[in-house]
C-alpha cells in the first residue's frame, strides 16, 4: 500500500468527490457508460467497510501491524455497507430499464 500523508489523501479525496459530484447529472440521465464505474465504486465501499469491520474483529491487519480496537472507520462501516449494497440494487434494478434521454422537441 502506498503510504500518504494526511494532506495528500485529503486533496485526494476531495478531488474524487468533487469529480463525483459533477459526474451526477450525467448518472442521472441514465448514462450508460457510468455503470461500469458505479458496480466498481459499490464493490470497492462494500470491500472497504468489510474491512475496517475485519479488522476490528481481528485486532490486526498482518501479524505485525496491530490495531487498537475499535479500528478506525469501524463506526462508519455499516453504512458503507447499506449505501453500497443499495448502489448495487439500485444498478441492477435499473440495468433492466431503457433510458431514454430528452430530446428537446
Amino acid at each position: 500500500m502506498p503510504t500518504f500523508e494526511f494532506r495528500e489523501w485529503l486533496a485526494t479525496l476531495i478531488v474524487a468527490c468533487v469529480l463525483l459530484f459533477c459526474l451526477t447529472p450525467l448518472a442521472g440521465r441514465g448514462m450508460r457508460g457510468l455503470r461500469p464505474l458505479a458496480w466498481c465504486y459499490a464493490v470497492i465501499m462494500f470491500l472497504n467497510g468489510l474491512g475496517h469491520t475485519l479488522f476490528s474483529i481481528l485486532g490486526h491487519t498482518v501479524a505485525a501491524v496491530t490495531i487498537p480496537r475499535p479500528a478506525p472507520g469501524f463506526y462508519s462501516s455499516p453504512l458503507l455497507f447499506v449505501a453500497s449494497l443499495w448502489l448495487m440494487f439500485r444498478l441492477r434494478r435499473t440495468g433492466r430499464v431503457d433510458f431514454q434521454l430528452p430530446t428537446g422537441d
